[in-house]
């Protein structure tokens, strides 16, 4: 998993738990290092922060969305701005899906976890069915 937080506070606890509840976890605190992170690791889940220094988190969710070595990555959207034009972007830029910050950290990783068995049941599903 890579967790993109320019707040170091909020990544080392989130970072702490997600490795808690059995992740890996690589940190990066601006986008271009995401980017740089996501494609020579290729983690299953990205949660990212939109507003980051630099390249943006939406910029670097379209990115990842269109680089195929990323593009089956889950990406998690967070952000203390709430609108819905704020979560239309996101989605739109490839995320997977929004949270509001603040979030309990048992919110994200619940949130991880449902998405990640989404991911794999739908993939196992493409399986079945191209037999």
């Amino acid at each position: 998993m890579l967790l993109v937080e320019d707040d170091d506070n909020l990544r080392e606890l989130f970072a702490s738990e997600l490795v808690g509840s059995g992740f890996m976890v690589l940190e990066a605190t601006d986008g271009s290092t995401a980017i740089d992170k996501a494609t020579r690791f290729t983690p299953h889940a990205i949660v990212l922060d939109l507003m980051l220094p630099g390249v943006d988190g939406f910029k670097v969710a379209r990115r990842l969305s269109a680089d195929d070595r990323t593009a089956d990555a889950v990406i998690i959207a967070f952000t203390g701005l709430m609108s819905e034009s704020m979560r239309g972007l996101a989605l739109a830029a490839g995320c997977d899906a929004f949270m509001r910050k603040p979030v309990l950290p048992a919110a994200l990783i619940g949130e991880v976890v449902r998405l990640l068995a989404s991911r794999r049941a739908a993939a196992d599903m493409t399986r079945v069915t191209s037999r």
